[in-house]
């Protein structure tokens, strides 16, 4: 009826939440993707339900974006999630693309290097998963093996994801990590879907957990309030404590730097 205010309807998200008002979200920026799909950007829908269910919000970032604008864009931001995706160029080590290699897009490989060149200036809060991992540690100087079954590891492990089957397997987390202290164990069960990893660790950087064939599964820069890097995809285990705890971890992180 006209002049009388009706209670806001409820809007139907598909799921229920029972959200706090004491205090905005903090605002998590999550870079995109294109695939075989160049004129779309691509964003798989568990990134962003991952940073949902630990208390933040999702915000999609478009790499095809001008370079000048990454510091407006972080300037509304208070924590950053560098998704998976293809494969770096190499040249930025010194090699050339392995034979198996799915080259990523050079478009988003510049605007991500000169991303992180900003958050880390600012020190902004940064979860790399799979690719954002391996960008994590080639932006500090380090380098990538391409293709993990020409080192003939043991015990032999599949990492990469075969048709529809996704492997799993231990990661054991080194104690004085940031990953080891929020989660209150060293021991990990993780998904994988990657076939390269990180070789040489970048400057800064430390490894804080491996695979049992030695494969690197994760770095840090303990200087940091948050530079981590994993290269699992927790964000498709997010029904599972141990995988949501790292988002929550990027969240946290963020509300910190608000404060």
């Amino acid at each position: 009826m006209f002049g009388q205010t009706e209670p806001p309807a409820q809007l139907a998200t598909g799921r229920e939440h029972s959200y706090a008002c004491v205090m905005p979200f903090p605002r998590i920026g999550i870079t995109l993707d294109t695939h075989d799909r160049p004129e779309h950007y691509e964003s798989p829908t568990a990134y962003s339900t991952a940073v949902e269910k630990a208390g933040g919000l999702p915000l999609l970032l478009p790499y095809k974006s001008d370079l000048s604008l990454i510091p407006r864009y972080l300037d509304t931001l208070d924590g950053i999630l560098f998704s998976g995706g293809n494969d770096l160029d190499p040249g930025a080590w010194g090699e050339t693309y392995h034979p198996k290699a799915e080259p990523i897009d050079p478009l988003r490989q510049r605007f991500e290097m000169a991303l992180l060149e900003e958050v880390e200036r600012r020190k902004l809060p940064a979860l790399g998963i799979c690719l954002g991992s391996q960008l994590m540690n080639v932006y500090r100087g380090g380098t990538l093996t391409q293709f993990i079954p020409d080192q003939k590891l043991e015990p032999m492990i599949e990492h990469r994801k075969i048709e529809n089957v996704v492997p799993r397997h231990a990661v054991k987390v080194k104690p004085e990590s940031i990953v080891a202290k929020a989660l209150g164990k060293t021991d990990i069960d993780a998904n994988s879907s990657h076939k390269q990893a990180v070789n040489k660790v970048g400057n800064g950087l430390r490894i804080i957990g491996t695979a049992p064939d030695g494969v690197v599964e994760g770095v840090e820069d303990p200087s940091f309030p948050l530079f981590l890097g994993v290269q699992w995809h927790p964000e498709r285990l997010h029904n599972e404590a141990d995988h949501l705890a790292l988002f929550k971890l990027l969240v946290d992180k963020a509300s910190a730097a608000k404060i």
